[in-house]
Order: C-alpha cells, then structure tokens, then sequence
C-alpha cells in the first residue's frame, strides 16, 4: 500500500529536517517523526567508511528485547568493523554511483534473492530483524560518508509502505545535505571565528576552506563573493570546488596535493581574460569542536587547506576581481582602479565624461562597500591583494 503524503505532513518533514540538523543530537526529533509515520521502520543516522559500516547515530530502536539486541550488535559491529561482510553494500554502489542527495534501496538495485542469500543479510542484519532499507547520502568526506537510513523490522508484523518511505526520502534527500552543510558551516564559522578572534571576516581578501578532496567547506564574505560570481571557481551540487579556467585546474589539484604533503604553502599564478591572480594554498588546521558527533566522526580526519586570492603583484588590480570581491558596479570598479593609480576624482572626471560630482559619489560608494573612510585608506585596504602574490612571485607552482 502507498499513502501520499499530506502538504501538512511534507511541510512538518522539511521543517524538522533543518531543525534536526542543529539539535545537539543531530537528526534525533526527525528520525523520531519518521518512525511515527512509517510504522514497522527503524530510522537511524549511519555513517560508512567505503562499505563498512561504522556507526549509527539517534537510532529508533524497538522497544524490549529487540531492541536491545540490535544495540548489542550494533556497538560489536563498531568494535570490529573488519569482520562485518559488505558485499552487498559494494553490490549497490557498483550499480549506483555514490552521489549526495541520491536516494539508495535495496528493493529498487538487488534482486530479492541477492537480497536474501547475501552474507550481509545471513549474518548481520537477519539475527536483529533488519530488512530492507532506504537510505540518504547527506554528507562524503573521503572514504568516510554518513546517510539518514529507514529500514524494516522484520519481528514487526504491521504491513510495511514501502512506498511511503520512498516518497518521504525522496521529499527530505536535497534538504537533508543543505542542512547538514549550513549547521557545519555555522560551527566551523563559530570555532574559526573564536579561533582567530574575528580575523577570517575582518581582513579584506578572499578565503575559502576546503576539505582535502577540494570540496568547499567554508568562506569568509569575500571568498563567497567570488565564487558566487563564478568567474575564478565552479562549484558542484556535491560542494566540489574547482577552477573556471579548466586548463589550470591541474595545477590547482597538484597544489592542494603538495600542501597537504608538505604542510607547507603553495603558490598559483591564473591567468586569463578575466583575472591576472595568484592563488596561495595554505594548511588550515582550526582547533574545531563540532557540534555534530556524526561530523566529527567523517570530517575530523579529513586535513583541509586554505586558499587565499590575491591579486598580481604590479599594475593594478584586476577590474573584474574588484567588481567580484566588494560587489562593486563596473563603472565603481572603473573609478577604483583610477583611484589605487593615484588619479584625482577631477581627472578621472576628464577621463570618464562624467560630471566630477557623479565621480565623487561614485567614490563614496566604493569607500562603504570596501569599508574605508578616505582613498589613502583603500589604498592600503587593497594592498593585501598584492600581498599574496609578492610573497610567492619568485617561486610559483608549475603544473
């Protein structure tokens, strides 16, 4: 049987869903309401680490017996994950690429004699009563990924809607990996910002954090800017960052290799119609406490890196990085970089045909967008653009 879900009840999972997410036990009032509505389910957070199983998290455990014995099973499994077979688990990721977001079932990608005769059925989950399942990717880190599972008490005789579990994951898959991403970006923001007393936000140059396999975990205001404005970075639904010139992002990926390598920073000179940048890599190892057990069990091994954006060392900056980095209009750019040459808001006046008192406003408008009070001040504010690519001028990283 299928019972569609109500716009009352589809509204209350999608609520909950971004609620759970910042409960100091991650998921536990959603996975709860889960249980409630799909009868004979046990819900759960899981995470894996390639195809074994590592942990679960907030589980809906039966009451009595049961339930008891699927905890005893479960903390063995935790003990000795080695031992835990996971042929099945290969078997479904094989026919279906791991994906964040993507809704995986064993009814839907095994057979139910594969289902049936598979070891991991045999041994692990046929003792406890563990079925069928469903399952959500909200977050990858390496090896290392967690899901939001629903799977079927066998010992519950209640008529299982498979149907209704289909439609609910289905509803709450893309939700699920954007709430997971805004409570860790807020809890690494809170830590970093404590971490550093403020200073990621303060300085005025693009920062982005990103995990070792180049997916965006963080950014401060400016480091946002530029890759909402998609003209340096791409980023993927999956949160993979890589570079706007393609024939570069080599390059980019040998540099986030060789700090993570070295533990050393690694400077990168882009080029293109668009931008003259350097890129300087850093290592980034902020001292955070996540608010998420699940979180720190898959991204607390996982080294990161800072990449920093500065202009080149001579000449002026970049119009475009400008208009980029302090949502600046074309022709503030313009005036600026008049400006950062030491031109007087009379000549650029000249220069431009515009009257001297639309140049002067244009001015003001540029000092409260990049927060200074006079041109000598701007000057200074966007000298650390240069600063990243002085430092590493003489030794840039080839691909």
């Amino acid at each position: 049987m299928t019972t569609t879900l109500t716009v009352e009840e589809a509204s209350t999972l999608i609520g909950l869903v971004y609620d759970s997410a910042f409960e100091k036990n991650q998921w536990g009032s959603l996975l709860n309401h889960i249980r409630e509505i799909c009868p004979g389910h046990v819900a759960a957070a899981v995470t894996f680490e390639d195809a074994n199983w590592r942990s679960s998290h907030e589980p809906t455990l039966p009451d009595g017996p049961q339930g008891d014995q699927i905890l005893e099973a479960m903390e063995a499994a935790e003990e000795n994950p080695e031992d835990q077979p996971t042929e099945l688990n290969t078997l479904l990721f094989q026919r279906q690429p791991l994906e964040l977001g993507t809704l995986y079932q064993t009814r839907a990608l095994v057979s139910e004699d594969e289902f049936r005769n598979s070891e991991t059925y045999k041994t692990t989950m046929q003792p406890i009563g563990a079925g069928h399942w469903s399952g959500i990717h909200y977050a990858i880190s390496g090896d290392w990924r967690a899901a939001l599972m629903v799977v079927e008490n066998e010992m519950d005789n209640i008529a299982k809607d498979a149907g209704k579990v289909t439609e609910l994951m289905t509803l709450i898959g893309p939700h699920a990996v954007r709430a997971a991403r805004i409570a860790r970006a807020l809890d690494m923001a809170k830590q970093a910002a404590e971490t550093y007393s403020g200073f990621i936000d303060a300085v005025a140059l693009p920062l982005l954090a990103l995990s070792a396999d180049a997916r965006l975990q963080m950014a401060n205001t400016l480091g946002q800017r530029l890759v909402d404005a998609g003209h340096l970075f791409d980023v993927s639904p999956s949160g993979q960052l890589t570079l706007s010139i393609p024939e570069q992002q080599k390059s980019f990926t040998n540099a986030v290799a060789q700090c993570l390598e070295t533990a050393s920073p690694q400077a990168l000179h882009l080029s293109s119609d668009f931008a003259n940048v350097v890129l300087c890599v850093c290592p980034f190892v902020p001292p955070l406490s996540f608010s998420s057990r699940i979180d720190e069990k898959i991204f607390d091994r996982q080294s990161m890196v800072t990449v920093f954006v500065g202009a080149q060392s001579s000449g002026v900056i970049n119009i475009g990085l400008l208009r980029d980095a302090f949502s600046l209009s074309k022709r503030e750019a313009e005036v600026c970089s008049e400006l950062l040459l030491g031109a007087t808001p009379t000549e650029i006046s000249k220069r431009t045909g515009r009257s001297t008192k639309t140049v002067r406003n244009q001015i003001q408008a540029i000092h409260d967008k990049i927060g200074v009070a006079s041109t000598r001040e701007l000057t200074d504010a966007l000298a650390v653009f240069r600063t990243v690519a002085a430092m590493f001028e003489d030794s840039p990283v080839e691909g």
